[in-house]
């Protein structure tokens, strides 16, 4: 099911694309919220969408921004990485410079690896022989930002479009769990010390003897 947003529901995950102009940062969205392709889009303004997802047999409540024409520029990198859970960074095979806008974005994001999860798309594989950017090229990116990479094509098909944002989800979901895991010790070790404290005391203690 698909909503503009919608604040009374819970998210499970955020996830934000960005990228420069004519990438196809909304052809992906609306193909994976709708699955359909649709070539002509209004890009002068952000959208915020709410979208329940089959994901590995669970009910997923997504969000998703599409963003406007200004999205890779540092202060709205800022804002939408302080949101998001999750990034799609989308560039085309096509635009060798929205190649390189993508790999610009490295050292901006390096204060935020820790919270968010990032994968880089080469969109419009189907242009084959319009292609800028190689493949092999692709991957040696995604190795600097040590996260993961596909290419596909938002007007060829659905399934490896929803693969994207599938991946993407379940890798926000581990980064939340091993956080949780990562926190959660630390109060059971504080009342584990207080316990063996007080157990210690009361062996020290007669029978009999008043409390200390």
């Amino acid at each position: 099911m698909l909503t503009r947003r919608d604040s009374y529901k819970q998210t499970d995950a955020k996830i934000a694309l960005l990228g420069s102009r004519h990438v196809g940062k909304s052809a992906i969205a609306v193909r994976f919220l709708t699955k359909r392709f649709i070539g002509e889009y209004d890009s002068s303004q952000d959208f915020t969408y709410q979208f329940t997802a089959t994901i590995d047999d669970d009910q997923v409540n997504l969000e998703i921004l599409d963003p406007g024409p200004e999205s890779t520029g540092e202060s709205s990198l800022e804002s939408r990485t302080l949101w998001a859970d999750g990034l799609v960074l989308v560039y085309s095979i096509t635009d060798r410079k929205s190649f390189e806008e993508v790999r610009d974005l490295h050292n901006l994001l390096i204060p935020f690896k820790q919270k968010i999860v990032v994968m880089i798309v080469g969109n419009k594989s189907d242009l084959e022989h319009e292609r800028q950017v190689s493949k092999t090229e692709g991957y040696s990116l995604a190795e600097i930002f040590k996260c993961m990479f596909v290419e596909c094509s938002a007007s060829d098909g659905y399934p490896k479009i929803a693969e994207v944002f599938h991946e993407l989800y379940r890798e926000v979901l581990k980064r939340k769990k091993d956080r949780r895991m990562s926190l959660s010790p630390r109060p059971l070790r504080a009342l584990g010390k207080v316990f063996r404290r007080n157990s210690s005391k009361n062996l020290l203690l007669a029978p009999g003897s008043p409390s200390l």
